[in-house]
């Protein structure tokens, strides 16, 4: 069975639909309006016998200009088309229309029926199909061959027949490997079996059993059946059109325009990166996004870099796109074709970037991964985003994530969720955690380093914790930074007092020497020694470090001389009497209550002494 799923162009009333049921003799206008007007509204499925006895899928799609919207949803899952202009008529507004969605879709395989040959004269005949060539001649269809046919007489159809099977046998067929995805163009119910979907399958293959979801609303269901031209098969390859039997999922979760996707791999977008082809000028309101058989409003910033048009498409609503994924841009009314365009990056995370943009233009999967790695930043992304966003080969972009990782281009931060960052993003948290870290001695020369979340925090907030620890491990490795439990520091560094700071150091630990057992809060000592409160906590906290004073409580600081004084006052104390209450502390030491719990905490967190119910003994090996 040659995967190739052929589908129908061209103006309305040119005789699509007849000429469809000409060759497949199955009438596509299943709609009682269809019918009685005689007129295609909605997408119309078939398959076709070809003389060989090859059977292919047939779409055929709206002719009127209202149903374009219809029309985009059955091409994006075309690869050959059968283009069909009226003999009588010739080539019409929509007939152009067509030809110019193909074109940017990348459709350059059709054959072209005139139809109506049994209303005009020979020599009418042959102008038509002069007119016709004249028109393909400067599309992508230049060479597609022209079969006149009567859809009422059948003349013409056995050619027609055997020119589709020819052009059958050059068509390329859609790759069967990839990650599969279903855009999703029918949805109904069938007694006995519950919800079917159909669509034609863009890539990849499905299987009964599969777990999958609906995207984007994220809904779960499993494969029961899949039919491929009304026949069970127990697997489905690209670019076969193909019916799902869904279990666990009702007609009312899904809609066309959705689409069916293994559990797990996507994640719906609302930007995306991508090429195009611009056929006017770039709308200031807003677009509609056609992609897969989904449509979306939005809007498109466009940048350019030589000959090459790239745009970033917002959308009001998520879509489903990997790169390489291909779509139609048209106005906000629907009225006009804005753009085709190609899918680039799938995810953007930052602003647009043209270093990102020719890189994903590249033939090299190396430079492709990478151009998504330059855009990810400092926040990184996963082997299962890369594979994702190259749906359509995630191996070979697997061999490039691993060839880029070797050189060391990109370097693995996560083994466990298997996350990438490009080099220069670490090279540059590590010159900035480098550079605040000077920045910081240099401001508080006392304090012995910084925080390490406060560091994070400061340098690479959007920075993921573990790419911040592969920095400092880096720069560990390297000698440039020092870890002492949370504090992180310049190596070498050994804090110190300024020489204006050095006397008044002497000062301030003089002063709660002086004071005994009741020195003054550490807001008081700013005031009195008219300097800014946090100065004071940067010069008492080296004193600390330095052994010079003593830390009870946070703004309660004595000095290392009283410290040892109250350690042997309460032993002797304890040795006499076996127990202390906070009375018995204020009395030893003659402070008041302020002072006297602080100091029983102090021991306790010490291990000097324990606290029994109310009371304190010695600690059983006191910490002298």
């Amino acid at each position: 069975m040659k995967r190739v799923v052929i589908g129908t162009a061209g103006h309305v009333d040119h005789g699509k639909t007849s000429l469809i049921k000409a060759i497949t003799g199955i009438d596509c206008d299943r709609l009682k309006e269809e019918k009685e007007r005689g007129l295609t509204i909605e997408l119309g499925f078939a398959s076709m016998t070809l003389p060989s006895g090859e059977r292919v899928g047939v779409v055929d799609v709206p002719g009127h200009v209202r149903f374009i919207r219809h029309m985009l949803s059955g091409a994006s899952g075309i690869d050959l088309v059968l283009l069909v202009i009226a003999a009588d008529e010739g080539v019409m507004p929509q007939t152009r229309e067509h030809v110019q969605i193909l074109e940017l879709l990348g459709i350059e395989r059709g054959v072209v029926a005139l139809t109506k040959k049994d209303l005009v004269e020979n020599d009418l005949l042959e102008l038509a199909a002069s007119e016709v060539r004249d028109f393909l001649s400067a599309t992508s269809l230049r060479d597609a061959p022209v079969v006149a046919v009567s859809s009422v007489t059948l003349e013409g159809i056995p050619e027609l027949m055997r020119t589709i099977e020819e052009q059958v046998g050059l068509a390329s067929e859609r790759r069967a490997t990839g990650i599969p995805v279903l855009p999703v163009d029918r949805v109904f119910t069938v007694k006995g079996f519950g919800t079917v979907v159909t669509g034609t399958l863009a890539r990849g293959s499905l299987a009964p059993g599969m777990d999958v979801e609906i995207l984007p609303s994220g809904t779960s269901a499993k494969i029961r059946n899949i039919q491929v031209h009304d026949t069970d098969v127990q697997e489905a390859l690209a670019g076969l059109r193909t019916a799902v039997n869904l279990q666990g999922v009702s007609t009312s979760e899904i809609e066309r325009g959705q689409w069916v996707a293994p559990s797990g791999v996507f994640r719906p977008t609302k930007a995306v990166d991508a090429r195009v082809t611009l056929v006017g000028r770039p709308p200031k309101s807003g677009i509609r996004m056609h992609i897969g058989t989904a449509e979306v409003q939005g809007t498109m910033s466009v940048h350019a870099s030589g000959e090459a048009v790239y745009a970033r498409v917002r959308l009001k609503r998520p879509v489903v796109a990997a790169f390489g994924d291909r779509f139609i841009l048209r106005s906000g009314n629907g009225a006009l074709t804005v753009a085709g365009g190609v899918v680039l990056n799938p995810h953007p995370k930052r602003r647009f970037s043209l270093e990102v943009m020719e890189a994903l233009c590249s033939d090299d999967i190396q430079r492709q991964v990478e151009g998504l790695a330059v855009d990810a930043g400092v926040r990184g992304l996963s082997k299962q985003e890369i594979e994702a966003a190259f749906a359509r080969d995630p191996e070979q972009a697997v061999r490039g994530v691993e060839a880029l990782a070797s050189s060391g281009r990109i370097v693995r931060y996560d083994a466990t969720a298997d996350l990438y960052v490009h080099r220069r993003y670490l090279d540059r948290l590590e010159e900035q955690i480098t550079a605040e870290l000077d920045r910081f001695h240099a401001e508080f020369p006392a304090s012995p380093g910084m925080p390490r979340e406060h560091l994070r925090s400061s340098v690479a907030p959007g920075a993921d914790a573990k790419l911040f620890h592969k920095a400092i491990l880096n720069l560990a490795k390297k000698g440039a930074v020092a870890q002492d439990g949370p504090v992180l520091a310049r190596s070498g560094f050994r804090p110190g007092l300024e020489s204006r700071r050095t006397d008044l150091g002497r000062k301030i630990a003089g002063i709660i020497d002086e004071a005994g057992f009741e020195p003054p809060r550490l807001q008081e000592l700013a005031q009195s020694l008219d300097i800014a409160l946090k100065e004071v906590q940067e010069i008492v906290g080296f004193l600390s470090r330095e052994g010079l004073v003593v830390k009870v409580k946070d703004d309660i600081h004595i000095s290392r001389r009283n410290e040892e004084t109250l350690r042997r006052r309460v032993r002797e104390f304890l040795e006499e009497r076996g127990s202390m209450t906070p009375v018995d502390m204020k009395d030893v030491l003659g402070v008041s209550r302020k002072y006297a719990i602080p100091y029983l905490e102090y021991l306790d967190r010490i291990r000097f002494t324990l606290r029994v119910g109310d009371v304190r003994r010695l600690a059983s090996a006191p910490n002298t």
